[in-house]
């Protein structure tokens, strides 16, 4: 199974300016990320529109030669999955840690490269190699991955009270 990037925080600048339904034309859109970005520049846009289109993101259509640039339900599903970890993250702490441990073999050895990176995306510290933590409730965002890519079996989702080095860990994940 092919996997495409992830989407980097500059990107989800772009989505975010075309969350509602209507299809925006390129001075509309540069006009709405540059409030939000001010420091990027028009051929940098272009750019980053040409890679979220290649990625599925995003989609054009052209009417009397000029581009329309809206969001693909890939591209939504994406900016929304986002939208939904940042809200966690600004809520208040429950005092539960989620500890994530995997052991994948070395026949798909791949797939643990990508894991970690996806934990990483979804506010996972590493404790070890294959043990992630975060005071995060993602389980449900952690599940659909899983099962997308068939390594449920390997996995274990693990929720404590309490944990060694826990001062440190709310310093890393800013908790009070």
């Amino acid at each position: 199974m092919k996997r495409g990037r992830k989407i980097g925080t500059e990107s989800l600048k772009i989505l975010n300016a075309l969350i509602d339904e209507r299809a925006l034309d390129l001075g509309e859109l540069w006009d709405r990320v540059e409030k939000i970005a001010p420091s990027w520049d028009k051929r940098g846009l272009q750019f980053k529109l040409y890679n979220l289109k290649r990625q599925g993101y995003l989609a054009a259509r052209k009417s009397n030669n000029v581009s329309f640039f809206h969001l693909t339900p890939k591209g939504r599903l994406g900016l929304l999955k986002y939208l939904h970890l940042e809200k966690l993250k600004l809520a208040k702490w429950d005092g539960r840690w989620r500890i994530a441990i995997f052991d994948i073999p070395e026949r798909i050895k791949k797939w643990r490269e990508y894991l970690r990176a996806e934990l990483k995306r979804l506010g996972f510290h590493p404790l070890q190699e294959s043990v992630y933590i975060t005071p995060y409730p993602v389980t449900g965002e952690l599940d659909e991955l899983l099962k997308e890519w068939n390594l449920r079996k390997y996995f274990r989702y693990i929720t404590v009270l309490e944990i060694d080095g826990e001062k440190e860990l709310k310093i890393i994940f800013d908790l009070k």
